[in-house]
C-alpha cells in the first residue's frame, strides 16, 4: 500500500468515525455522558471525516453503508454520506440501506457488490447482541458475494471481536475474511487524545492489526465529546 502522508492522516480521521460510540478498554467510567443532540454533534465531526476516509483511502467513488436503523448510526451515516457526495463524481455515490433484521443483508449486500468500499455501521441504541446478528448476517451476504472492495468496521464490532466469533461460528465468512486483505478498523488511545488506523487480518483466524497506517492527535472538541461518549 503506497499512500501519502497527508492520505494515510485522511485515513486516520476518515476511521475515527467508527469509533464515534465505542467500548474503549480504560475509559474514564465516570465521563459524563452526552445528550443526544451532542451525540448527534458527535457523529457530524466523525462522519464527515468517514467519508473522507471512504473516498480517500480505499479512492471509493461509489460507497456502500450497512447499519442499523438508530437514530444515532443514522446521523453518523448520514455525515458520512454528505462527505462521499460533495468528493465523488459518480452520480450514485452513495447508498445505504438499514438493516432492521439479518433477513435484510443479503439483498442489501447484492445492490452493493459493485461499490467500491462497505462500511458495517453496527451500534447507536440497539443491543450487542443485535449488533452481533446484523453484523454476521453482513459478512455472510459479503462472502457469499465475494466481495473485493474495502470493508470498514465499526469499533463497535472490533473491539467485542464480532467479526472474529461470526468467523469461528461459520466457515463461510472465515475463509472469506482470512484471505480479504483490505479489511480496516481503528484503535484510540483515550488519555494521550491519539487514534491509531490499522489494516487489520482474520487469517490466524484470530483478528490482528497487520500495520499501523497512521496516528493523529484529535480535534479538542471532538475529543471531548468522544471521552464524554464512553
Amino acid at each position: 500500500m503506497h499512500r501519502s502522508r497527508d492520505l494515510r492522516g485522511l485515513a486516520l480521521a476518515g476511521v475515527l468515525a467508527l469509533a464515534a460510540w465505542s467500548l474503549v478498554p480504560g475509559a474514564p467510567a465516570s465521563a459524563q455522558p452526552l445528550s443526544l443532540g451532542e451525540q448527534f454533534a458527535l457523529r457530524s465531526y466523525t462522519g464527515a471525516a468517514m467519508g473522507q476516509v471512504l473516498t480517500g483511502i480505499s479512492k471509493a467513488e461509489r460507497v456502500g453503508v450497512l447499519t442499523n436503523p438508530t437514530s444515532i448510526c443514522g446521523s453518523l451515516v448520514g455525515a458520512m454520506g454528505a462527505q462521499v457526495v460533495s468528493t465523488s463524481k459518480a452520480p450514485d455515490a452513495f447508498a445505504v440501506a438499514a438493516l432492521a433484521k439479518p433477513e435484510d443483508a443479503a439483498p442489501a449486500v447484492a445492490a452493493f457488490k459493485d461499490r467500491n468500499a462497505v462500511a458495517l455501521i453496527f451500534g447507536g441504541q440497539m443491543s450487542p447482541e443485535e449488533n452481533y446478528a446484523l453484523t454476521k448476517a453482513a459478512l455472510r451476504a459479503l462472502a457469499e458475494a465475494d466481495y473485493k472492495g474495502a470493508l470498514f468496521l465499526h469499533l463497535r464490532i472490533w473491539v467485542p471481536k464480532f467479526a472474529e466469533k461470526a468467523a469461528a461460528e461459520d466457515p463461510v465468512i472465515g475463509k472469506y475474511l482470512a484471505a480479504k486483505q483490505n479489511v480496516y478498523t481503528v484503535t484510540v488511545d483515550v488519555p494521550n487524545g491519539k487514534a491509531l488506523v490499522h489494516r487489520v487480518s482474520f487469517a490466524e483466524p484470530a483478528q490482528r492489526s497487520v500495520e499501523v497506517l497512521h496516528q493523529v492527535v484529535m480535534n479538542p472538541t471532538w475529543l471531548d465529546l468522544f471521552k464524554r461518549s464512553i
